[in-house]
């Protein structure tokens, strides 16, 4: 009787294990979007939709010369090479201004730079998801948002517009609009952006 009540206790113990491990891999992924939206954020970016082009020129601008005097002040480095610690650029366009940090790029439209920066795109990992994750994941950890896919153009992504055979989930929000773009089904880069961006 004791072995009986032992083998159910132990089939009981492994159900639940199983149980226990499908809800957290349901819930592991999720991602609130709207949230980020609603902030102007995206969580690997290190300013946010609105903040002062200045004040983002100026952080960019002292983490550049940082890097650069710890690189130069490393005995141990070897200094025969070119190579760049971090990238810090700014690209002066027809009607916007990128502030390009390599991975990630900052966006202001010339006639409303008082309202800070309004396009933010991330070429590596964001809001989560690697590079490289495949685009049904992407939908499956969105779970209730509201997502149109659309295939790339230069209108939707115009930073990724050399991309080929690419799509985009777009998801639109009070305050700002979130694109994941995926190159072949994968993720390629992803942006935020407010109205200011077009206006």
């Amino acid at each position: 009787m004791k072995k009986v009540i032992s083998i159910l206790l132990v089939i009981g113990l492994m159900f639940s294990f199983c149980a226990c491990s499908k809800d957290g891999d349901k819930n592991k992924n999720k991602v609130d979007l709207e949230y980020y939206a609603k902030l102007g954020q995206m969580p690997e970016a290190k300013y946010t939709l609105g903040e002062d082009p200045d004040t983002v020129i100026d952080g960019l601008n002292k983490l550049k010369e940082q890097a650069e005097s710890e690189h130069e002040e490393d005995p141990n480095h070897n200094h025969d090479h070119d190579e760049q610690e971090f990238l810090f650029e700014i690209v002066q366009g027809e009607k916007n201004v990128l502030l390009d940090n390599g991975n990630i790029c900052y966006y202001f439209n010339k006639a409303n730079e008082d309202k800070g920066i309004s396009y933010i795109v991330n070429y590596d990992s964001a809001f989560g998801f690697p590079l490289g994750t495949v685009i049904l994941e992407v939908k499956n950890a969105l779970g209730d948002t509201k997502l149109t896919e659309e295939p790339l153009t230069e209108e939707n992504a115009f930073f990724a517009s050399y991309v080929l055979d690419g799509t985009i989930l777009k998801a639109e929000f009070e305050n700002a609009t979130i694109v994941f773009v995926f190159q072949e089904n994968e993720l390629f880069a992803t942006a935020i952006y407010n109205s200011n961006w077009k206006n």
